[in-house]
Order: structure tokens, then sequence, then C-alpha cells
């Protein structure tokens, strides 16, 4: 079974956020650096996910910093390096919305 890892940094002092895909129980843990872990068992996956938001926006509040997520979803070359042809439409579906604004606004 493999686990989401979202770790968090603030200064040297770093922070792990670990979630196991498809547990039961819904179990979230904890871990700073240097210190036990600590486990929060959830009944409910929507009680476990308002935790871990919570939890989050106060690291953030308070000036930890997401510096990694694990498993990396993303597949494929990364495209960010690949250079791109001047004229290429990136939102070419909104070209008809752009045109009818003009019409109007214009």
């Amino acid at each position: 079974m493999s686990n989401y890892v979202w770790t968090f940094e603030r200064g040297k002092e770093q922070l792990t956020v670990m979630r196991a895909k498809d547990c039961d129980p819904l179990v979230l843990t904890v871990v700073l650096e240097g210190e036990s872990p600590r486990c929060y068992e959830f009944d409910y996956a929507y009680e476990l996910t308002r935790f871990q938001t919570n939890m989050e926006t106060f690291l953030l509040k308070t000036g930890w910093v997401l510096s990694g997520f694990s498993p990396e979803r993303r597949r494929g070359r990364d495209r960010r390096s690949f250079p791109r042809i001047d004229d290429e439409r990136r939102r070419w579906w909104t070209d008809g919305i752009a045109a009818k604004l003009k019409v109007v606004w214009g």
C-alpha cells in the first residue's frame, strides 16, 4: 500500500504529513523531524480531509512552506522546458468568446 506524503519546511525544520491510500481506518500521520509520529484516526473521509486542510492552512500561515509531495502524479515529459511556437494558441477554445466580447465592448 502506498502513501500520499506532503513535506513542509520552515527554516531547518521539516514536517511530514502522511496518508495511506484506501486505508481503513482513516489515519493521518504527522511527523515533526526528531519527534515521535502523531497519528489521528477518523471515521469518515470528509473529517480527515477537513482536518488536513485546516492543518495545512495553519502551517502555511505560520511560516511553513510545502516543499514536496509524492507520489508524483504527472506522467511523461516535462512540457515546461519544451519551447513554444510563437503563434501557438493555448486557450483556443476561448477565441469565440473573445470575438463576441470585442463586438459588444469594441
